[in-house]
């Protein structure tokens, strides 16, 4: 049976960590992390995700549209992948990017840096073909 990879463009490896390890119980789903939004590109040429959740990082410049970028890059090499963002709950100008993002299509979903990993695992699940 083929196994459905899942890209997690994380820059916070700690929970890019416990996410692989909670998916990788599933079955017929892989995790695998990366942790630049630089090398997502590159990563979902060769993995072909069906699945990417990519993290907005907390620094200063435009970083909700970068990972927006990401998603979209992921989607143009990867076809039929679902993309979801990680998003700081406390950053309103991210939030409003991807509230617009998910309403035009841009991306499958949004998920909060606070939620468990619980939740973040069944929203990752309910991305899975």
């Amino acid at each position: 049976m083929n196994k459905n990879i899942v890209m997690l463009v994380l820059w916070r490896r700690v929970i890019s960590d416990l996410l692989i390890g909670k998916i990788g119980k599933r079955n017929g789903v892989e995790a695998i992390g990366v942790y630049s939004l630089s090398e997502a590109r590159t990563a979902a040429e060769i993995l072909k995700p069906c699945v990417a959740l990519v993290e907005i990082p907390l620094r200063q410049g435009e970083p909700a549209l970068e990972a927006l970028k990401v998603c979209e890059e992921i989607k143009e090499v990867s076809a039929g992948c679902k993309t979801a963002i990680l998003c700081p709950e406390e950053d309103d100008e991210s939030v409003q990017i991807c509230i617009e993002a998910k309403r035009q299509g841009k991306i499958d979903d949004f998920l909060f840096y606070d939620s468990t990993t619980v939740y973040l695992v069944s929203k990752i699940e309910s991305l899975c073909p």
